[in-house]
């Protein structure tokens, strides 16, 4: 078979050995299709040949009744036949090839016609079949003395069991293709991709996994389904009793009428006839419906506190996932579509999984109870009703597939608004600052506007469904009621039967309206959870490590380290850097912007992993160390710290669990904190607001110092914390980190010349490159970056302007 445009075979010599072709699953049920297939053209021609003569068959032919030829259902076999085995050999032959090659571009025009041959398998298939049940009814309802031809019979069989058995084993062998397509493809990207690393588990997002994931709420739900088997039970009966009340009601009519026109001779008083049965009927139906009435409010609350359990859990899944990935997942992945996750896509997770469930477990129960009493009643008004239902299943397979396509990307386009109206919101002082609203507003408004016209389209697509399935239904409750009436009339059903019947097609049609809706529902979920389990699968690119050392000097050593942000991969930032830092020993790094200060800061907090080349923290690879340990002794202060939205204590404490008051009070005064906390009114219970907004820079700056002394760290790493500071406020903190810096391993990113002149080493850093290395004075005694460094600063005169120019050490 000729490969397509957009697709591209892979060599021979990077293929893995397969399995023999005659053991694939999908190729035994697509030759077992094609043998009942050919089964049933031969057959149906054989048995419409064996049924009579010459003269008879040109009879059946010319003079066609669909009640007693046989013509109709021979044809169809003979046309559907080889038009089937053909897109079951094209599905075969694409298979195999797609198989063995990678997808280049989206849509090809042998998948076009590979998803055509499908759709046309299907569509023949089910009309062969509601058209033999077609046939099978109108027999039924015909009333006709004259017996028919046993071959007429078996035919009849043939017509339901052949395509029943064709749409069963194709839908098999459609799984099995896309599954051995699926599969097969994704070994051959692992190959070709066989050294990058940190990719998604690829898990399908299935009705069945999401189920699964309700498993622990098992008792709540099976108690749901108890009461909800005891409600549905009793309704299912309740129509019948309502029929039989009618009944009642007009034979007494009819009893009362023949007395008193003398029909009937009565000696004595009027009996009340049947009046006193249905008095008792009516009572029953009271208790009935009482007993409904607390079954279905203990099945409302089982399915309700079990969604709230699970999507509790769900919930806290995905955020220890998210909180498990590398600091380089958050650079490419924006706040706003990762919180959507947590709260818009659970949700519509919840309602599937858990209300849903309790939705089609009740409709369903209707349903085949409706069904079981109705053919009691009257197997021919109900083999009408069930006509009707092969084109509904084609309709919702439609409908849902269409649906889970459409909710995942109008779920993606939201989670794009989310993001913009969190990130909006987080910085509205410096939206409001700049005047910026009418810019972020037409941004928000775009996003919605996008998701709005998927929302549309998903309207039209529900009430467009709904709008078939209703007509279909209430079409078939007008064939009822006309062929009922027909049937009082000539008295074959009583008026009480037909009621019933009546009600009970009315409660069919609710609910398989609901049981379509709860489809269109779980299609919802699949692409809301498509991204969850995105997530949540995701191995970090950062595999933590589970070493921990009895003691902790504080040894830093960077051996020949390359690196590049995940986000940036096209623009290195270290470029073979080898420096090492003693315990206790205190290192300044400096130079320009973007030479890759910061960066070594992250790199030894193993925000992100290398490159190429090693770290070693006191003699261990960083790789190979436990992170809640290593991190336990190692304490940051950035330039902008970052404080939550809780009390003072709470954020000076954040990084020790159980610290006592003495512990954070003692280290608040070591980073000059103490006296600004103790002049509030709630000292350390005082609530510093979102992001510590309630703070001055300088009283957030020494708050975060005192959080990262309460670790009592080896290792103290300072990025530009005194930068952005007044002259009073860099005192006050310059004075706590002077302090702080006393007996650790101090890493420090300068600019104060005071600072850089007590570090026992400077390291200059230009474009990824240590270009410089010594004390202060050594580095001053020759012609460098870090001399014309320290001249700009101190011709940049005294002040704001030394302290802030972008040039600074």
């Amino acid at each position: 078979m000729e490969l397509p445009a957009n697709i591209q075979e892979v060599p021979q010599g990077k293929r893995r050995p397969t399995k023999s072709i005659s053991n694939l699953p999908f190729l035994r049920y697509t030759t077992l299709t094609s043998i009942i297939i050919a089964v049933d053209s031969l057959l149906s021609i054989s048995l419409w040949i064996a049924g009579g003569d010459s003269s008879y068959m040109e009879n059946n032919v010319e003079h066609f009744s669909i009640y007693d030829s046989t013509f109709d259902l021979a044809c169809i076999a003979a046309v559907k036949g080889p038009l089937l085995i053909a897109c079951v050999y094209y599905l075969e032959q694409y298979t195999l090839t797609a198989a063995s090659t990678i997808i280049r571009s989206k849509v090809s025009s042998s998948q076009r016609l590979a998803k055509t041959c499908q759709v046309l398998f299907m569509l023949l298939s089910l009309m062969s079949l509601a058209y033999a049940l077609t046939k099978g009814t109108l027999i039924l309802l015909k009333d006709s003395e004259t017996s028919l031809h046993i071959t007429y019979k078996i035919l009849c069989i043939v017509g339901v069991v052949s395509p029943t058995l064709e749409i069963i084993l194709g839908l098999a062998s459609f799984y099995f293709m896309r599954r051995l397509i699926h599969v097969s493809r994704l070994r051959l990207i692992l190959d070709e991709n066989e050294n990058e690393s940190g990719e998604s588990k690829k898990k399908k997002a299935d009705l069945k996994r999401l189920i699964k994931l309700a498993i622990p709420e098992y008792p709540l739900i099976s108690l749901g389904l108890v009461m909800l088997l005891i409600s549905n039970s009793i309704q299912g009966i309740i129509p019948y009793i309502f029929g039989y009340v009618i009944d009642l009601a007009v034979k007494n009519q009819t009893l009362c009428q023949e007395i008193s026109s003398g029909v009937i001779n009565v000696t004595g008083p009027v009996p009340h006839c049947s009046l006193w049965l249905m008095s008792r009927e009516v009572l029953v139906l009271v208790g009935l419906f009482l007993v409904v009435s607390v079954a279905s409010m203990f099945r409302a609350i089982c399915f309700t506190l079990a969604g709230e359990r699970f999507v509790a859990r769900i919930r806290k899944n995905l955020f220890a996932a998210i909180l498990r990935q590398e600091m380089g997942f958050f650079d490419t992945n924006r706040t706003g579509e990762l919180t959507n996750r947590l709260a818009s896509d659970t949700a519509v997770i919840q309602s599937a999984v858990t209300e849903n469930v309790s939705i089609l477990a009740r409709y369903t129960l209707q349903l085949i109870i409706s069904i079981g009493v109705m053919f009691w009643i009257n197997a021919r008004l109900t083999a009408v009703l069930l006509s009707v239902f092969p084109l509904i299943s084609i309709a919702a397979v439609y409908y849902g597939r269409k649906l889970k396509d459409l909710r995942k990307k109008y779920q993606d386009k939201l989670a794009l608004a989310s993001s913009t109206a969190e990130e909006s919101i987080s910085n509205i002082r410096t939206v409001r600052a700049f005047t910026n609203e009418m810019k972020l507003m037409t941004s928000y408004n775009e996003d919605i506007e996008r998701s709005y016209s998927l929302g549309k389209v998903i309207s039209f697509l529900i009430g467009g469904f709904s709008g078939v399935v209703f007509i279909l239904i209430y079409n078939a409750l007008c064939l009822i009621l006309w062929y009922g009436g027909y049937l009082v009339y000539h008295q074959k059903l009583s008026s009480g039967e037909l009621t019933a019947l009546m009600l009970y097609t009315l409660t069919l049609a609710m609910s398989f309206a609901f049981i379509s809706n709860v489809y269109g529902e779980f299609m919802q979920a699949v692409g809301a959870s498509i991204r969850i389990f995105e997530l949540m699968d995701r191995i970090p690119l950062i595999q933590d490590g589970a070493l921990v050392r009895p003691s902790f000097e504080g040894e830093i050593l960077f051996k020949n380290v390359y690196f590049t942000y995940p986000s940036r991969p096209d623009e290195p930032v270290l470029k073979g850097v080898n420096f090492s830092v003693r315990p206790g020993e205190m290192v300044a790094l400096v130079g320009p912007s973007g030479g890759g200060k910061s960066t070594i800061v992250n790199l030894i907090e193993h925000f992100y992993d290398l490159t190429d080349g090693n770290i070693l923290i006191s003699g261990l690879n960083v790789k190979d160390l436990d992170p809640s340990w290593y991190r336990r002794h190692i304490g940051i202060v950035n330039q902008e710290p970052v404080l939550f939205a809780t009390t003072i204590k709470d954020n000076i404490a954040f990084g020790k669990e159980n610290a006592t008051q003495e512990e954070i009070e003692a280290a608040a005064l070591q980073a000059n904190a103490h006296d600004f906390i103790m002049s509030f009114e709630e000292n350390y219970k005082t609530l510093v607001g979102e992001r510590g907004v309630r703070l001055s820079g300088g009283q957030k700056q020494r708050v975060a110092i005192a959080r990262a002394l309460l670790l009592n760290p080896k290792i103290l790493l300072l990025d530009e914390a005194t930068s952005a500071l007044d002259a009073e406020s860099e005192f006050l903190v310059q004075e706590a980190i002077d302090r702080a810096m006393i007996g650790r391993t101090v890493l420090v990113i300068a600019h104060r010349l005071s600072t850089v002149r007590n570090a026992s080493k400077v390291l200059v850093l230009n474009e990824g490159f240590i270009v410089e290395e010594g004390t202060h004075d050594e580095l001053l005694s020759f012609d460098g970056i870090y001399k014309k460094l320290v001249l700009h600063q101190l011709t940049a005169g005294e002040g704001e302007g030394q302290r802030r120019n972008n040039n600074n050490i």
